[in-house]
């Protein structure tokens, strides 16, 4: 009895397990801030000038990233990827800079792997979810299962990447210069 009680347990928290993602007004995942600037009167283009310096060290080692910049508007969009185990995960960056302020936006999120690409959802799949697929070949039980939990796993390390990212922004462009 015991170790039924432990086994439905686990199953329970198994089939729970889901992480949701932030999306914006259409429901698409998008991470975005705003963020004040300490000194008020800095303008947009010293701003801009303080993120191309900050996306040319923090993406450094990725040779695929593909910066563009807007001159006459003030936006830098930044193409690149985070690889998260044999997984690619790409999106893009946009910084918007005003005076005092930006706003820091991460769309496009798409995951790459083995040749096949995906957009990544607002909520991982549950095991239930997984289930009820049709033409499911996948109907073993514990197989679905550690389907669900990788997935889950995986958007962890999505979430915490795409935080990553916008913290380390956010701490170089408000540091005191």
């Amino acid at each position: 009895m015991k170790y039924l009680f432990i086994f439905s347990l686990f199953f329970s928290v198994t089939s729970l397990a889901q992480v949701q993602l932030p999306t914006n007004d259409a429901g698409q995942v998008q991470y975005q801030e705003l963020v004040r600037v300490p000194d008020a009167k800095r303008p947009a283009r010293q701003i801009m000038e303080q993120t191309r310096v900050w996306a040319n060290h923090y993406y450094s080692a990725t040779n695929e990233a593909e910066q563009q910049y807007d001159q006459e508007h003030n936006i830098l969009f930044v193409r690149t990827f985070y690889q998260i185990d044999k997984k690619s995960v790409r999106y893009t960056l946009t910084v918007e800079t005003k005076f005092g302020r930006y706003r820091a936006t991460i769309t496009d999120l798409m995951v790459e792997e083995a040749g096949l690409t995906q957009p990544v959802r607002a909520v991982s799949s549950t095991v239930e979810e997984m289930r009820q697929v049709p033409d499911s070949t996948a109907k073993n039980e514990k197989l679905i299962e550690q389907i669900a939990t990788n997935q889950a796993d995986l958007y962890g390390q999505i979430d915490k990447s795409c935080r990553d990212t916008l913290a380390n922004l956010k701490q170089a462009l408000t540091e005191d210069n």
